[in-house]
């Protein structure tokens, strides 16, 4: 059975290239390259299915974190990898945290790029070791630059929205309410929330969040993925 496999990149030379590469690498993989989410949003719309989305861009920081919240929330069942260069490893793991299934830095070969698509594909989730390598620092409460890491800065806007909502004592349904989503969609926020943050409860989240509680920074979720070796 064909897979659909969507790729995204406002370079069209990176999502020309990426699509060449991949397309030839299996002929069961249903491959096509789109400019823009909103591209992609109105093919599914005429009938064309998706199994995974990749995301490209030049940089991590010039992946677009509102466009894949907005993939997470439209395609649910499709997980979203992205392909960028990882100058800035803070940001990479942003990505990941808004709902990445993996971050595939542009320096992988095209056979490992390959084989973390079909870890995905899978189930798994690809991670690059340098983000696992500055895990440590992550733990350690600071940013490598003197900086305290703020508890919610891993969270996406949406989820950062929901929490501020749940700091304020107010159920699921008031604040599905207040932010025009279903209660089902706010349960699976305020789930993304405690496992981010670490906690056992929304209270505890809460607490959090109006700095009255204790804060460790959420571990990286994933497989160690190496060059020439795949792992789940």
């Amino acid at each position: 059975m064909a897979r659909g496999l969507a790729i995204i990149d406002h370079s069209r030379l990176r999502g020309e290239c990426l699509h060449l590469a991949l397309a030839q690498h299996n002929p069961h993989w249903r491959v096509g390259a789109f400019t823009t989410a909103e591209e992609l949003l109105h093919g599914t719309k005429l009938g064309e299915t998706v199994d995974l989305i990749v995301i490209g861009a030049a940089t991590a920081e010039r992946v677009d974190l509102a466009q894949l919240e907005i993939l997470r929330e439209r395609l649910p069942n499709a997980p979203v990898v992205v392909v960028a260069e990882n100058g800035n490893p803070h940001r990479a793991r942003q990505v990941l945290s808004a709902g990445a299934r993996g971050f595939l830095p542009t320096s992988l070969s095209l056979k490992v790029l390959i084989g973390a698509l079909d870890l995905v594909f899978a189930g798994g989730v690809y991670v690059p070791s340098s983000l696992l390598d500055a895990t440590a620092q992550r733990h350690a409460g600071w940013d490598g630059e003197g900086r305290p890491i703020e508890p919610w800065s891993e969270l996406t806007r949406r989820q950062r929205d929901v929490l501020g909502l749940i700091s304020q004592g107010k159920s699921n349904k008031l604040i599905a309410d207040a932010l025009s989503m279903s209660e089902s969609t706010v349960k699976a926020h305020v789930k993304q929330i405690i496992k981010r943050l670490r906690v056992s409860n929304r209270t505890q989240a809460a607490l959090i969040a109006t700095g009255h509680g204790p804060f460790s920074p959420p571990a990286l979720n994933g497989a160690h993925v190496d060059e020439g070796a795949i792992a789940k």
